[in-house]
C-alpha cells in the first residue's frame, strides 16, 4: 500500500541518494553537487551538503561504500515526466510504503507510464533487514568496456554480434528507507532524466514492464505437453490477448524462460527420466520398465511398457513392427517403439526403448527385456527394418518368430533410386505396385519383376538387384501362409505409426521433455481407440442384404472388421459363382470364378465347415474370403462357423481380464476420486469465467462490475489459502512432475548439443552417392572439386 505525504512534508524531488549522518564510513567523493539535500527521517527537514552526486555500487553485510559517479552532465534532454504521468502516480519524498514490493511496483508503474524502464539497485542492511534500497532509470551509469575476441579457438575469425550501449548516465532514481514503523519512505529521488522515453506504442517493451505471467507459463507448459513449440505457443498468445502488446512479455523472453528449465535439468535428465519410470510403477505396479548404465554411471539402454501396452500385447501381441530408424532427444540415442495393430485396424503402442547404439547386445538385451515384460510370450510375426543387428537378435532371441522387413521402408526408397524419368512416370508406379504388392505366387512376381528390370532398363542397378535377392523377406508373395501377415503390408497402417511417432519426436529433446510430449501423444492415441469403441458398441452399421450371416458379423465385429468382411460378403453374392465340387471322405474342393477372371479352390472340411482358400485372404488377415463365404452359401449355412472369429477382432476382445505373472491387473489404475472432482471444478470454474467475460465483453458497465468483482475476491481468498512463495524451480518441478535432484547418480550420455528438425535415420546402405560435379581443377565429373582434387598434390 502507498501513503502519500502532506503537502507540508514533501521536499525537492532532486535530492541525492545519501545516507543519514549514523551510516557507515563513506569513501570520499569528487563529484560536487549543491542542490543535494538530505532527508531525515523522523522530520523530513532538508539540510543542504556540498558532497553530493554519489551512488552506491557494492553493499554487503549491511556496509555501504560510495564510489564515484562517471562524469555526466546534469542538463536533461528529457521531456518533463508531470507531463506525461497523473499525479498520484508520481513518486514523492515521504510516500511510504508497507513492502518493498510494493515500492517496486509502483516505481514501475509510474515508469512505464512516463515512458523509461527501472532496474533494482543495491540494498543495505541493519540488523538483517534492508534499511535502504536503490532504484534506478535502467540507462543509469555505463557498462565497462569489453574486449571482444573476434577469433575461436582455431584461429578463424568469426562474425561478431552487433552490442549497443544501452547505458547514458542517466541519474534518475529513487532511494527508500526503513523507518521506525517497519513501513518503507521514499528518502531521496531524482526525478529528470537525461534521454528521451519510449513512445507509448513501445512501451510494452520496456524490460522493467515484462514478465511471464502465470497465464504465460501454464500456456507454455501446456503447448509443450502437446508438442507446440515456444513460438506458436507466443503466436497462441498475442491471438488470444489481442496483440503482442498485451501478452506482457516477449517472444525471447518466453524462450529465455524455457531455456531456463532446459539448463536444470541437464545434469540431472537422466535420472529424473528414470525417476519418472519409478514413479510410474509406485503408482500401479503393473507397469514395467528396466535400465542400464555404463562405468560411468551414464545411462545407455532403457525399455518401459505401461499396463495398457502388456494388456494390448495379450491381444495384439500375434503381429508387431519394430522401427529403430527414429533418432529423438539431444544424446542421439535410438528411440525403438514397438508398435501392433488392434480391433479397429489402428496402429498401438507396445512399449519403447531407447538405446545409445545399435550393437547386436543392445538389441539382444532389448528383445531380452521385451519377453520379460511381455511374460515370455513372442510373437508369431516381426517386422523391422533393414538392419543388419535386429536380424542376428531375433535370430537368437526370438527364433520361432517368422521376420520380415517393412515393405513401406523399402518403397519409400525407390524415387532416390532411379532417375527423374521413371520416377515421374506414372505407368512405372502402377505396375511395380501391382507386382510388389499384388503378386500371389513366387513366380507371377518373378516373371513381372523381370518385365520391369527390362522395360526400365533398370537390370544394372544395384539397389534393385539387391533387393531381388532378399525378396523372400519383404515381398507379400512368399509369406502369405503366415498368420495375418497381411496386417502390416500395408502402407497407410505403417504411415499412421510413422505419423503417430512424429508428433513428439519431431525435435531432439531431452528425456524428460521427451516423456511429456510421449506421454500426451500416447494418451490421444488410447482416446482414438475409445471413441472408435463407443462407435461400434452403440451404434449399428447399414446392411447391405438380407442374410443373416451379415446381421451375425455386424454384431461380432467392430465397425472397421465388419467394413471388411461387408466388401467380401458383397462381392461373393454379386460376382462368385461356383464352377465344380468335388469331394473325398471329410473334404469338399471347390472351385470358384471371381471378378479377378482367376479361378480360386476352397477346400472345406466338411465336419466343422472350416475351409482354406486358395487366395489366402482368411490366413492374411484372419477375415472370411468371399470364396469361403459362397462355399458356406452353399453348403445351407446362414450364420458363419464360431471357428472362423478372431478374439482379437471381437468388439469386446479387451473386456476379459489379464494379470502379470507376479499378480498385478493389466489395467489402467483408477483415478482419485477427490482429484477427479477437483479437476472437474477447476475447468468448470474456467467455462464459467470465459462465459462471463463473453457475457460482459460488449459492456463498459458489465465489464467494470465484472473486474471490481473479481477484485474482491482476492482478500478473501487469500485468508484462506495463504499465499506461498513459489519460485522458478518449484514452478519447474509442477511442470515435469518430479523433483529436480541435487545428487545425481544416473547420467545421461555425452550431450551433443544437436539442434533442428528429427526425422527417420537413414542405414549406411540407404544413403545416396555423393552427387558428382565438375572439378575446377581436372576438369572432370567426379565427386570431389578443386580445393581437395587429387592433382593439388
Amino acid at each position: 500500500m502507498t501513503h502519500r505525504p502532506p503537502d507540508s512534508e514533501m521536499l525537492p524531488t532532486n535530492a541525492a541518494p545519501l545516507l543519514p549522518t549514523n551510516a557507515a564510513p563513506m569513501l570520499p567523493t569528487v563529484a560536487h553537487c549543491p542542490d543535494a539535500v538530505v532527508v531525515d527521517s523522523a522530520s523530513f527537514e532538508a539540510t543542504s551538503m556540498d558532497n553530493a552526486g554519489m551512488t552506491i555500487m557494492d553493499v554487503d553485510a549491511g556496509v555501504g561504500a560510495y564510489l564515484e559517479e562517471p562524469s555526466t552532465p546534469r542538463a536533461t534532454s528529457s521531456p518533463n515526466i508531470a507531463d506525461s504521468c497523473k499525479e498520484h502516480s508520481k513518486p514523492m519524498v515521504g510516500m511510504t510504503f508497507d513492502t518493498l514490493t510494493d515500492v517496486e511496483n509502483f516505481y514501475k508503474d509510474y515508469a512505464h507510464e512516463a515512458g523509461f524502464s527501472v532496474r533494482v539497485g543495491q540494498h543495505k542492511k541493519q540488523n538483517e533487514e534492508i534499511f535502504y534500497k536503490w532504484f534506478f532509470c535502467s540507462r543509469e551509469g555505463y557498462r565497462k568496456e569489453k574486449v571482444h575476441d573476434v577469433s575461436d579457438q582455431s584461429g578463424k575469425k568469426r562474425k561478431t554480434s552487433n552490442v549497443v550501449e544501452t547505458r547514458c548516465g542517466c541519474e534518475a532514481h529513487i532511494v527508500v528507507k526503513l523507518g521506525s514503523d517497519k513501513k518503507y519512505r521514499i528518502f531521496s529521488m531524482f526525478e529528470e532524466h537525461n534521454h528521451g522515453f519510449v513512445s507509448p506504442d513501445k512501451r510494452h517493451l520496456l524490460r522493467s514492464n515484462r514478465r511471464v505471467s502465470e497465464r504465460a507459463k501454464s500456456t507454455l507448459f501446456n503447448c509443450h505437453k502437446a508438442s507446440i513449440g515456444t513460438s506458436q505457443a507466443f503466436r497462441l498468445l498475442q491471438v488470444s490477448d489481442g496483440g503482442c502488446e498485451n501478452v506482457g512479455c516477449t517472444l525471447r523472453d518466453l524462450k529465455n524462460y524455457y531455456c531456463d528449465l532446459r539448463s536444470k535439468i541437464k545434469d540431472a535428465d537422466a535420472q529424473m527420466f528414470v525417476g519418472q519410470l519409478e514413479r510410474k510403477k509406485e503408482v500401479n505396479p503393473a507397469f514395467f520398465y528396466e535400465f542400464m548404465v555404463d562405468k560411468q554411471g551414464r545411462l545407455v539402454r532403457v525399455f518401459w511398457a505401461d499396463a495398457i501396452c502388456r494388456k494390448n500385447y495379450s491381444v495384439f501381441g500375434d503381429v508387431l513392427s519394430v522401427d529403430s530408424t527414429y533418432t529423438t532427444n539431444q544424446y542421439d540415442m535410438k528411440f525403438v517403439p514397438f508398435t501392433g495393430v488392434n480391433h479397429h485396424l489402428q496402429s498401438v503402442f507396445l512399449g519403447a526403448a531407447f538405446l545409445v547404439d545399435e550393437k547386436i547386445e543392445s538389441f539382444v538385451w532389448l528383445f531380452q527385456t521385451f519377453l520379460k515384460a511381455m511374460g515370455g510370450v513372442a510373437p508369431h510375426l516381426i517386422i523391422t527394418d533393414e538392419d543388419a543387428s535386429i536380424k542376428a537378435a531375433i535370430a537368437q532371441i526370438l527364433p520361432n518368430t517368422a521376420h520380415r522387413l517393412c515393405m513401406w521402408h523399402i518403397m519409400e526408397k525407390v524415387p532416390e533410386k532411379v532417375g527423374p524419368t521413371i520416377r515421374n512416370n506414372e505407368e512405372f508406379w502402377e505396375v511395380l505396385n501391382k507386382c510388389v504388392w499384388g503378386s500371389e505366387n513366387s513366380s507371377e512376381f518373378v516373371s513381372e519383376w523381370n518385365s520391369i528390370m527390362i522395360k526400365y532398363e533398370l537390370i544394372g542397378n544395384e539397389w534393385f538387384s539387391a533387393k531381388f535377392d532378399i525378396r523372400e523377406s519383404w515381398i507379400p508373395a512368399y509369406f502369405m501362409d503366415i498368420p495375418l501377415a497381411g496386417l502390416l503390408r500395408t502402407t497407410s497402417q505403417s504411415e499412421s505409426a510413422n505419423s503417430f511417432f512424429n508428433r513428439f519426436i519431431h525435435r531432439k529433446l531431452s528425456f524428460v521433455e521427451f516423456w511429456l510430449r510421449f506421454d500426451t501423444a500416447l494418451e490421444c492415441q488410447r482416446q482414438e481407440e475409445l471413441i472408435a469403441d463407443n462407435k461400434s458398441r452403440h451404434t449399428n452399421p447399414k446392411l447391405m442384404t438380407p442374410w443373416a450371416m451379415e446381421k451375425q458379423c455386424s454384431v461380432v465385429y467392430t465397425h472397421e472388421i465388419f467394413s471388411k468382411f461387408q466388401e467380401q460378403l458383397i462381392v461373393a453374392r454379386d460376382h462368385c459363382i461356383i464352377q465344380g465340387i468335388s469331394e473325398s471322405e471329410d473334404m469338399k474342393n471347390v472351385t470358384i470364378s471371381s471378378l479377378s477372371g482367376k479361378e480360386r479352390v476352397v477346400q472345406m472340411n466338411k465336419s466343422n465347415m472350416f475351409g482354406m482358400c486358395s487366395c489366402k485372404f482368411y490366413e492374411s488377415y484372419g477375415i472370411p474370403c468371399r470364396h469361403i463365404i459362397q462355399v458356406l452359401r452353399g453348403e445351407k449355412q446362414n450364420e458363419i462357423p464360431s471357428i472362423y472369429f478372431m478374439k482379437r477382432w471381437d468388439k469386446r476382445c479387451k473386456r476379459e481380464l489379464f494379470f502379470d505373472d507376479e499378480g498385478n491387473l493389466l489395467d489402467e489404475k483408477a483415478k482419485d476420486p477427490m482429484e477427479v472432482a477437483m479437476r472437474r471444478k477447476n475447468l468448470d470454474s474456467r467455462n464459467k469465467f470465459e462465459d462471463l467475460i463473453q457475457m460482459a465483453k460488449n459492456s463498459k458497465q458489465g465489464m467494470e462490475f465484472l473486474y471490481s468483482s473479481l477484485a474482491n475476491l482476492v482478500e478473501p481468498l487469500q485468508n484462506i489459502i495463504p499465499a506461498a512463495t513459489v519460485n522458478k524451480q518449484d514452478e519447474f518441478e509442477a511442470f515435469l512432475g518430479g523433483k529436480i535432484p541435487q545428487e545425481v547418480e544416473i547420467h545421461p550420455p555425452n550431450d551433443i548439443n544437436s539442434r533442428g528438425r528429427c526425422k527417420r535415420i537413414k542405414k549406411g546402405k540407404e544413403k545416396k552417392a555423393p552427387r558428382k560435379r565438375m572439378c575446377g581443377k581436372c576438369k572432370q565429373l567426379v565427386d570431389h572439386d578443386a580445393r581437395n582434387c587429387p592433382n593439388n598434390a
